[in-house]
């Protein structure tokens, strides 16, 4: 599955993701914008890297929509939502702890980069002491990369992202 952020307008971005298994799917405009690192782009390197395969891309990588994605491909019919809810509710049992890991990991790695995060972030952050050092620092390089990568990038411009582990049906 290919995870595409690309940015569309002044501090705006979408999310395309290509799949295999199922229709590829779109969230436009996506929430969380941020000149370094998207929200949801955050979210892919934890799930990646704490090893969540049912968090919110591993959802969508077993057919689902997390909830906020529509199809690109086909029309969004009783049909196609039926089929999806289905997925979604026997997927996506580490959504909550994709969002705890993003609350804390942001903030941690913008202060890793010498940076204050802003106060939205501040309060959203929880404690990262049960975090692994080892994939911390992971994470934070995997932000580093794709940060400069997504800092470069023009409006109408994408980077893509693969996720790690195979789809599912």
């Amino acid at each position: 599955m290919r995870v595409s952020f690309a940015r569309t307008g002044d501090r705006r971005y979408e999310v395309r993701i290509a799949r295999d298994l199922a229709t590829d799917l779109v969230m436009s405009p996506a929430p969380g914008w941020s000149a370094l690192a998207p929200h949801d782009l955050v979210h892919l390197v934890v799930e990646h890297r704490f090893g969540l395969r049912d968090g919110i891309f591993g959802q969508i990588a077993a057919g689902g929509n997390a909830g906020t994605f529509v199809p690109t491909q086909e029309p969004r019919t009783k049909a196609w939502a039926r089929r999806v809810e289905r997925r979604n509710q026997s997927r996506g049992t580490q959504i909550g702890r994709s969002e705890q890991l993003a609350a804390a990991v942001y903030p941690a790695w913008l202060r890793h980069r010498g940076m204050t995060p802003d106060l939205h972030h501040a309060r959203a952050e929880v404690a990262a002491a049960d975090l692994g050092p080892r994939e911390l620092a992971e994470a934070f390089a995997d932000l580093d990369r794709l940060s400069a990568a997504w800092s470069r990038l023009a409006v109408g411009e994408s980077l893509d992202v693969d996720w790690p582990w195979p789809e599912r049906r």
